[in-house]
C-alpha cells in the first residue's frame, strides 16, 4: 500500500508558483487609426477582459495563501492514521 499524506512544503511550493503569475492591467490595446468597427469592438472587449483577468489572478493568489495552513492541518490528521 502506498502511503498518502499531505505535505506543507508541497503546498508552499504550489503557492510560490501561483505567486509568479501576473498580468499588467496597464497594458491596454489601442487602435489609433483603425476605423473598422469589429477592430474597435475587439479592442474594447480585450481591455475589459484584461481587467477581469487581473482580478481573477489576485483572487486566486489570495486564496492560495490558505493552502499551506490547510496542508499543515491535514498533515496533523494524516499522522494520526496508522498504516
Amino acid at each position: 500500500m502506498v502511503k498518502i499524506a499531505s505535505s506543507k512544503s508541497a503546498a508552499q511550493a504550489a503557492v510560490t508558483g501561483v505567486k509568479s503569475v501576473s498580468a499588467n492591467k496597464g497594458e491596454q490595446v489601442s487602435l489609433e487609426k483603425s476605423t473598422i468597427s469589429s477592430m474597435k469592438s475587439g479592442r474594447k472587449i480585450n481591455n475589459q477582459l484584461l481587467k477581469d483577468l487581473v482580478g481573477l489572478i489576485d483572487c486566486v493568489q489570495t486564496q492560495s495563501q490558505k493552502f499551506p495552513k490547510i496542508a499543515e492541518m491535514m498533515d496533523m490528521q494524516d499522522k494520526q492514521i496508522k498504516y
